[in-house]
């Protein structure tokens, strides 16, 4: 009879969507395990290079033979969800031919990524002290994809509501070419850390790379429960 497969995951607030799928469908002989690493116990995630000691203790606790992180994460939309004063642009590097809002002031992609880089510094150290922690297999999931919909995200402002009929909601375009640009930068930590990075799975994205409609959660930039237990079989199917 096969073990049965134990895997750890510990992120910020992407990690419900996979949490809460796993409570409604648990997938057959998996058993996972979630830390949030918002709670205010494990408040600072890091101390110097290491983990906090009570992220530490679950960890050990968990006996996990695949170790995932979802740290960070939302970092590409806070910086491009809402309009900026003046409104900004960019070329995408990997995919100049998309366009470019000629209304808006172009900055240079480099710009963008240090910015985006140093948002995200805490969130690397925090995978860096992960992968320190833990043997064997540690897998980065990216992060969802915007929701093109602005209706949507006027509908569900979440923590953008007091902003967001002042400043009015970026373009999607926008949304989606910082979050590229997010994503480029995990994905290059990853492999200088020795992590697997896990990409968004084909099925949860539209013919524009957007996420698809039916995994919108009620709010602006997370996946649904459809969207987490996708995200589930694909790490099962690639950490096999």
């Amino acid at each position: 009879m096969r073990a049965m497969r134990k895997i750890f995951a510990l992120g910020h607030s992407h990690i419900a969507a996979l949490a809460n799928s796993y409570k409604a469908a648990a997938p057959p002989g998996v058993e996972m395990a979630f830390l949030l690493l918002n709670e205010p116990q494990f408040q600072p995630v890091t101390q110097g290079e290491a983990l906090n000691p009570a992220i530490a203790v679950r960890l050990r606790e968990a006996a996990a033979d695949l170790h995932v992180s979802l740290a960070g994460g939302n970092d590409h939309s806070i910086m491009a969800m809402l309009n900026h004063t003046p409104r900004f642009e960019l070329v995408l590097p990997e995919a100049p031919d998309l366009p470019v809002d000629p209304a808006a002031e172009v900055l240079p992609a480099g710009l963008v990524l240090a910015e985006l880089q140093r948002r995200i510094r805490p969130h690397l150290r925090t995978l860096a002290a992960y992968r320190a922690a833990v043997p064997g297999r540690l897998v980065h999931i990216e992060s969802p994809p915007p929701i093109p919909s602005e209706a949507h995200i006027r509908k569900h402002p979440g923590v953008f509501r007091d902003r967001i009929e002042a400043c009015g909601v970026s373009p999607a375009l926008l949304r989606y070419k910082v979050w590229r640009l997010h994503s480029r930068l995990y994905r290059e930590a990853c492999a200088g850390l020795g992590v697997e990075f896990l990409a968004v799975p084909e099925a949860m994205r539209d013919d524009a790379g957007m996420m698809i409609e039916a995994a919108w959660n009620p709010d602006p930039t997370h996946g649904n429960t459809l969207y987490g237990g996708a995200v589930i079989a694909e790490l099962l199917r690639e950490a096999a």
